[in-house]
């Protein structure tokens, strides 16, 4: 025992003399009683917690995000339930296109309005990621998480796209399969909001997906906190 507390006093001494006016913040006190003294009282006390796993807690995230962020985060988490959310769009889009017996194309605009009571269930997205799926009405929207790089995706389906005909005929990217906006990380873009109007995706859309040609496009989520 003598020998064993002449090496841990060794060790100590040691330390602070390498540190010189250093201040330093152990993870742990080693004067166990808080006399000023590392005696055999402490060295009981650290043995006290042999076998224990060490480490410290993970510092809490300060970030202040924006309310559709901390929405997006909450949901995720499980913190928020989504009871419904209301869709509400227009998309207009023009294309040359051909009609049977005629060889002679036409300019035609397409204008088309949705608006919907949809439901929410939590999910997996098409590649793996827990998301938030709202669905009704022929369209589908997921708002993903990917852990593995901290990246947001919103996925939608749109079905009732080609059911109309409307892709067969070259409109809205001519495809209504799953498409994803561009992954993104916090902070968000600017022009992804929510405010009294619903959610808004405004960027990261291409001419192949269908919601780069809404007039508007607002998601409009009705939720309660989980208990």
């Amino acid at each position: 025992m003598k020998h064993l507390m002449t090496l841990i006093a060794l060790v100590v001494a040691m330390t602070a003399g390498a540190q010189g006016t250093t201040i330093h913040e152990y993870p742990w006190n080693p004067d166990f009683n808080n006399d000023t003294y590392i005696g055999s009282d402490d060295l009981m006390g650290l043995l006290s917690t042999y076998g224990t796993q060490f480490g410290l807690p993970p510092e809490p995230c300060d970030y202040d995000g924006t309310p559709l962020e901390e929405w997006w985060g909450q949901v995720i988490s499980g913190d928020i339930t989504i009871d419904s959310v209301f869709i509400e769009l227009q998309i207009v889009d023009s294309a040359v296109v051909f009609s049977p017996g005629c060889p002679d194309p036409t300019l035609e605009i397409v204008e088309y309005v949705f608006a919907e009571w949809m439901t929410a269930v939590m999910t997996t997205s098409p590649w793996g990621q827990p998301a938030i799926e709202v669905y009704g009405g022929g369209l589908i929207f997921q708002f993903a998480f990917d852990g593995s790089s901290g990246a947001y995706i919103v996925y939608t389906l749109f079905p009732e796209l080609t059911t109309l005909g409307f892709n067969g005929d070259g409109f809205f990217g001519g495809n209504a399969s799953y498409w994803r906006v561009n992954s993104t990380p916090l902070p968000f873009p600017e022009g992804w909001f929510l405010d009294e109007d619903g959610i808004h995706i405004e960027s990261g859309w291409d001419e192949n997906d269908w919601p780069y040609y809404a007039n508007y496009l607002h998601i409009l989520p009705y939720w309660h906190y989980a208990e």
